[in-house]
Parts: structure tokens; C-alpha cells; sequence
């Protein structure tokens, strides 16, 4: 899974945009100094989003972002 893009949405919010699922919107928030998923805008013409998708996609904000380091050390794993 590759993201294809992101953007700032507003009040500590991204919007991000991946290969894999090219039609649905995912939704991040920013929790202490990493993101995590939000809730994801899905559409019917994508496979459904499984736990294991929603984990790539978080890791892979989180490097882009440059907060992986937190991602990895929160808590609750």
C-alpha cells in the first residue's frame, strides 16, 4: 500500500488518500505527537478496510509525518 496523497483538513486533522483503496477518504487526528485514524470515507467501489489495512495506514502518516517514533511507543499497541 502506497499513500497517493494527504492534506491538512483543519484542527489537527489530515486527510489522506491511498492505492489501494482510491476512493475512500481516510480521516486522521493527531493524539499527544502521532496520528491515528479517525474514521475512514469509504466507498462501495473499494475492498473493505481491515484492521491490518488500518495499521499500514496509520504507520504510513506517521513516517511521512515524521512521528513514527511516538506511533511505536503509545501505549496501547
Amino acid at each position: 500500500m502506497n499513500l497517493v496523497r494527504w492534506t491538512f483538513a483543519g484542527r489537527g486533522k489530515i486527510r489522506a488518500y491511498f492505492d489501494d483503496f482510491p476512493a475512500s477518504t481516510v480521516v486522521l487526528s493527531k493524539i499527544r505527537s502521532y496520528y491515528f485514524i479517525r474514521h475512514v470515507k469509504w466507498d462501495e467501489t473499494d475492498p473493505i478496510v481491515d484492521k491490518n489495512a488500518l495499521t499500514q495506514m496509520e504507520m504510513i502518516i506517521n513516517r511521512e509525518m515524521e512521528t513514527l517514533d511516538a506511533y511505536n511507543q503509545r501505549r496501547n499497541k
